[in-house]
């Protein structure tokens, strides 16, 4: 049976490349949470740690809530509500949480130097 046969499932190599996708949107959304912690520990800013912080609520989190449900969903055989609404709806708040702490970080007056 092919995958069209088998009613929309798609074929394995969709699957890797959506994965390696993630993968690489991940590493590249650590990286640049890094260099934004990293000037958080050079500068003493508490400005660069929200800034960090909201970078990794809107890129990391959701990403790995993605690969998280979907891997232990194989495993376990997850009902279609589990992606259909609650990983949305836990990737959107993450992403609320996200924004507000970068735009708390944008609005935030640094304390006047000792």
């Amino acid at each position: 049976m092919t995958a069209l046969q088998m009613g929309g499932v798609q074929p394995q190599s969709e699957y890797l490349l959506l994965l390696s996708a993630t993968l690489i949107a991940t590493g590249l959304a650590l990286f640049i949470v890094f260099h934004a912690y990293s000037g958080y520990r050079r500068n003493n800013s508490t400005r660069m740690l929200y800034l960090a912080v909201g970078l990794c609520l809107i890129t990391v989190v959701p990403m790995a809530l993605s690969i998280g449900i979907n891997s232990l969903g194989q495993s376990i055989g997850f009902q279609s509500r589990v992606y259909t609404f609650y990983l949305p709806l836990l990737s959107r708040i993450s992403e609320i949480i996200g924004l507000c702490t970068l735009l708390y970080s944008l609005l935030v007056v640094p304390s006047p130097p000792r």
